[in-house]
Order: C-alpha cells, then structure tokens, then sequence
C-alpha cells in the first residue's frame, strides 16, 4: 500500500533533541530498501498559490492561505505492506523528532471499475 508522508515544520519543535537521525542516512535507508518512491523539500508557504473555479473564472491566490502554525516542509511517497509498517518508516525521519509527520494512506480513483471505495469496504465486514 502506498503512504503519502506529510513533513511537517511545527512552533513547539524541541530545541536540542536527542537522538535524532541525519536525514542522509533516512533516505539511504528508505530509499534504497524500496520504501519510498519519491519526495522532496516544498518551498515557504509564501511562494504557494491557490487555484480554485468559482462560476466558471479560475481564481488564483497568492500564499499563505491558513492560520496554521503547522507549515508542510516536504513529501516522501511511502510504499509499505501495512500502516504499521509505514508508521516505523515515519518515527525514522528526522522531523518526527523536530516536527511532525502525517500519515496519507492513498485512495485510488474507480476509473477503471476494479478499485473498492473504503466505504463499500467497510460496509461489506
């Protein structure tokens, strides 16, 4: 199952924690096990823009858009059998010990009529 790992830059981050790993050597170990497809660093919120349609006219906004402290620093795609394993891969990472980390399971889109909608799953038990 595929994770999206939301890396997240938080106020309340430790000063000077303990144990924390380098980032080279979660990558190493992630990357090079097959555990992750793909992430990378995000520019500042000030450098986003939001799109949306609203009667027909694309309206583009200039970032920041919320009142958060909570700022999304990066990605990493996660490929893992299960949410515990990805959750062993996300308490690695570094910003676990100075941010936080948001765990996405994916939910793919039924365009081709095979894929079970969480709902249906869950009515189905």
């Amino acid at each position: 199952m595929r994770y999206l790992m939301l890396v997240l830059s938080t106020p309340d981050a430790p000063v000077d924690p303990v144990g924390v790993p380098t980032i080279e050597t979660w990558v190493r170990d992630t990357y090079e096990t097959g555990r992750a497809i793909i992430g990378d660093r995000l520019r500042p919120p000030a450098d986003a823009v939001g799109v949306q349609v609203r009667s027909g006219e694309v309206v583009v906004t200039d970032g920041p858009f919320t009142e958060t402290k909570e700022v999304i620093a990066g990605f990493d795609i996660l490929e893992a059998p299960d949410l515990d394993e990805a959750i062993k891969i996300a308490a690695a990472h570094p910003m676990a010990y100075v941010g936080a980390i948001e765990l996405r399971p994916f939910w793919p889109l039924d365009l081709d009529g095979d894929a079970t909608a969480p709902e249906a799953e869950a009515g189905a038990h």
